[in-house]
């Protein structure tokens, strides 16, 4: 196989990827080249690097090298030709774009109620991402934006509108 195009995204990928983790996987690619190998099972369907194999698509890389193993050695991927600011820029990329990524909270309830995901997640974890969920929604009395929307205060300068405190 030779081609991005052969593999097949995990439709149990119980990972999201934000807006800036996906241009920063992009941008990571296209500024450092692909340095991170992904895993695929022997249908082609990425089980890790989902978020990887989008942004190459993204990038314009379209060839993939598949190296067969059963687990018993770690792959390493020798990245060269990269300056020293590129390797720190490489190494910041491959961790931040991990941290911008969210958790579907749809996705790991089904995994954990047909899968023991235990050792991955404490109660208090998936506790946390499902607060964290809920954070996010707006109140259910949340007045939606329109032309009609009352405001308090307008700034004489630029003509903002808004409510609340003004300093």
């Amino acid at each position: 196989m030779t081609s991005i195009k052969d593999l097949k995204s995990d439709h149990k990928n119980a990972r999201k990827r934000t807006d800036r983790s996906a241009e920063l996987i992009k941008e990571s690619l296209q500024r450092y080249g692909a340095a991170r190998s992904i895993v695929i099972d022997e249908d082609n369907r990425i089980l890790a690097g989902n978020g990887t194999i989008e942004g190459a698509k993204e990038a314009g890389i379209d060839r993939i090298r598949v190296i067969e193993t059963d687990g018993d050695e770690v792959i390493a991927v020798r990245r060269t030709g990269l300056t020293e600011e590129q390797k720190i820029g490489l190494a910041l990329a491959d961790n931040r774009t991990s941290d911008l990524s969210e958790w579907d909270q749809e996705m790991l309830n089904r995994l954990g109620e047909q899968h023991d995901i235990s050792l991955f997640f404490s109660q208090d974890d998936l506790d946390g991402i499902i607060e964290t969920e809920a954070e996010q929604l707006p109140p259910e009395d949340f007045a939606e934006v329109d032309d009609d929307i009352t405001t308090e205060h307008r700034c004489p300068s630029c003509g903002y509108e808004w409510s609340g405190k003004s300093s």
